[in-house]
C-alpha cells in the first residue's frame, strides 16, 4: 500500500494536499489539492504499488496522444513508494481509469515499400514483394531509365547501298553506231516546281511608273492640285448664300444689353441685403443709447452658496464572517457544522477553505431558499469591489448587497453574479458606504470533482475594498 497521505501534505514542493475524495479497492487513492504557485485547484491521484507501472504509462500514452483521454495531466512524479499524478479537476472514475492498462493495438499493416510509380496492380498483376530496381524497357528494347534524357532521333545520311545502281552496258561490236547507242541512264527526276512565281522588279514598272510621274506633276512647287482648286471655286460661290444666313442667325444687342440690367440689379440687391445684415450684428451708438435694463449683481465668492464637503473614504477592514443561512421547517441546521470553518474564508490564505454540505440540485434540494453570508466591517466603510474566490464550482447565482445591519431585510442590491472562473469580482457604484455586506446565494454552483452530490460551494477567500 502507499504511505497514507493526509491534508495538508505537499507533494512535488509545490501540491498541497485540501481534500481526500475516495479510495478504490485497489488502494488508488483520489485527493483534492492546490498548485500552490498558479494558485489553482488540482485532482491528485496516487497509485498503489501494483499499479504504479500501469499510471506511468498511461500517462506517457496520453500526453503523446497515443490514448484517448478528457484528463488533462499536469505533472507526475514519486512520493515515498508510490506513483502520484497531478492532473486538472476531473472526475475520479476517469482519473482511476489511468490506472488500468491499454490492451495491444492490432498490428497495423504496412506497405512493403514506398514508391514513385503506380501500382502494378492497375495493370492486373499483384503488387509486386520488391521494389524494381532493373532498368526501364522501352518497345525499342532499349535499357533506358527515367533518370537519362531519350536520346534525339537524328537521320542517317544516304548510304551507297541506297542509290540505285544502273545495270551494265552491254558492247555492240562491228558497227560504230550501235557502240554509241548505249543504255540511257536513269532518268534525273525533275526539279521541283515553286508554287509561287516571285515578281521581278520589272514587273512593276507599268503600274509605278505612270503613276509615279502623274504624282510628281501634281506635286510641282507653285502648283495647286486642281481638285482643290474646283473645291474652292465652289466655296467662293457659296459665300454669298453663307453671309446671309448669318445675319438672320446673329445675336442682338437688345438682348444682351437685358440680360446686363437683369444682373446689375440682382447684384445691387443682394449688396443691400449684406449691407442691412451687417449693421444688425454691430449695432451703433444710437442703440446702445436706448433704455436700459438693470440686472441682478454677480454674487461674490462670500455670498455664494458652500457646496456640501465631500463625504470622507474610508477603507473597509473585515471584522468577521457570520453564516446566517435559515433551513426550512423540519430540515437540520446543514451549515452548523461548517461554522468553526467560517474564518477559513477571510485569511487571507487561498489554500484554505470554507464549504456547505453536497445538496442533490442547484436549488438546495428543497432545504432552504438560500444560503447567506455576511461580512462585518469595523466601521461604516466605502465599498468600490467584493472579490470572491472559490474551488471547482461553475454557475450558480448569487446577489451581493448592503446593510447597516447584518440582515437581508431592507438590504441594499449593489450587484449580482455567477461563477465562470475561481474568481469573481464586483465593481461597486461610485458612493457606495455600508457596515455590513451579505452575499446572498440564490442558486448553487456545480462541483467538479464531488464525493456524494454535485452541488455546493467552496469559498477559499471573501476581500473587500
Amino acid at each position: 500500500m502507499p504511505q497514507p497521505i493526509d491534508v495538508g501534505s505537499i507533494l512535488g514542493g509545490r501540491y498541497k494536499v485540501t481534500g481526500r475524495i475516495l479510495a478504490s479497492a485497489e488502494n488508488d487513492i483520489i485527493l483534492d489539492g492546490l498548485d500552490q504557485v498558479l494558485n489553482r485547484p488540482v485532482s491528485i491521484l496516487v497509485a498503489a504499488v501494483e499499479n504504479s507501472p500501469n499510471l506511468t504509462q498511461s500517462a506517457r500514452e496520453v500526453a503523446t496522444g497515443a490514448r484517448v483521454s478528457s484528463v488533462s495531466i499536469l505533472d507526475l512524479g514519486v512520493e515515498g513508494n508510490a506513483t502520484y499524478l497531478i492532473a486538472a479537476r476531473n472526475s475520479p472514475a476517469d482519473l482511476l481509469d489511468l490506472v488500468v492498462p491499454t490492451e495491444p493495438l492490432e498490428e497495423v499493416y504496412q506497405e512493403p515499400f514506398f514508391t514513385d510509380t503506380l501500382g502494378t496492380e492497375i495493370f492486373g498483376k499483384a503488387r509486386d514483394a520488391a521494389p524494381i530496381k532493373d532498368a526501364y524497357v522501352y518497345e525499342d528494347n532499349s535499357p533506358l531509365t527515367p533518370a537519362h534524357p531519350i536520346p534525339g532521333i537524328t537521320t542517317p545520311p544516304p548510304t551507297h547501298a541506297d542509290v540505285p545502281t544502273p545495270p551494265p552496258t552491254a558492247a555492240v561490236s562491228g558497227i560504230a553506231g550501235a557502240s554509241a547507242a548505249a543504255v540511257p541512264s536513269p532518268a534525273v527526276a525533275p526539279p521541283p516546281v515553286s508554287k509561287v512565281t516571285l515578281w521581278d522588279e520589272d514587273d512593276y514598272g507599268f503600274i509605278n511608273e505612270d503613276h509615279q510621274e502623274n504624282l510628281d506633276e501634281t506635286r510641282r512647287p507653285g502648283r495647286f492640285p486642281a481638285e482643290l482648286l474646283d473645291a474652292h471655286d465652289d466655296y467662293t460661290e457659296s459665300e454669298d448664300y453663307l453671309d446671309d444666313e448669318d445675319d438672320g442667325n446673329a445675336p442682338r444687342a437688345t438682348g444682351r444689353w437685358l440680360t446686363g440690367a437683369i444682373f446689375g440689379v440682382l447684384l445691387i440687391g443682394a449688396l443691400i441685403f449684406a449691407v442691412s445684415h451687417i449693421t444688425n450684428l454691430f449695432p451703433g451708438p444710437e442703440v446702445q443709447a436706448g433704455p436700459t435694463t438693470t440686472t441682478a449683481p454677480v454674487p461674490t465668492e462670500a455670498q455664494s452658496p458652500a457646496a456640501p464637503p465631500a463625504p470622507a473614504v474610508v477603507a473597509p477592514v473585515i471584522k468577521g464572517l457570520t453564516d446566517i443561512t435559515v433551513y426550512n421547517p423540519g430540515a437540520p441546521n446543514y451549515s452548523e457544522a461548517f461554522y468553526p470553518r467560517l474564518k477559513d474564508a477571510i485569511d487571507g490564505n487561498k489554500a484554505t477553505y470554507w464549504p456547505t454540505v453536497e445538496f442533490s440540485n442547484a436549488a438546495f434540494a428543497d432545504q432552504t431558499d438560500s444560503i447567506n453570508l455576511v461580512v462585518e466591517l469595523q466601521a461604516e466603510s466605502t465599498i468600490s469591489s467584493v472579490t470572491i474566490n472559490q474551488l471547482a464550482g461553475f454557475g450558480g447565482q448569487f446577489n451581493i448587497l448592503t446593510n447597516s445591519k447584518p440582515v437581508l431585510q431592507d438590504a441594499t442590491k449593489i450587484g449580482s453574479g455567477s461563477f465562470s472562473s475561481p474568481d469573481f469580482t464586483l465593481t461597486a457604484a461610485p458612493g457606495v458606504t455600508a457596515k455590513y455586506v451579505i452575499i446572498n446565494f440564490t442558486e448553487l454552483p456545480r462541483l467538479q470533482p464531488y464525493v456524494t452530490y454535485p452541488f455546493g460551494l467552496k469559498i477559499t477567500e471573501i476581500s473587500i475594498k
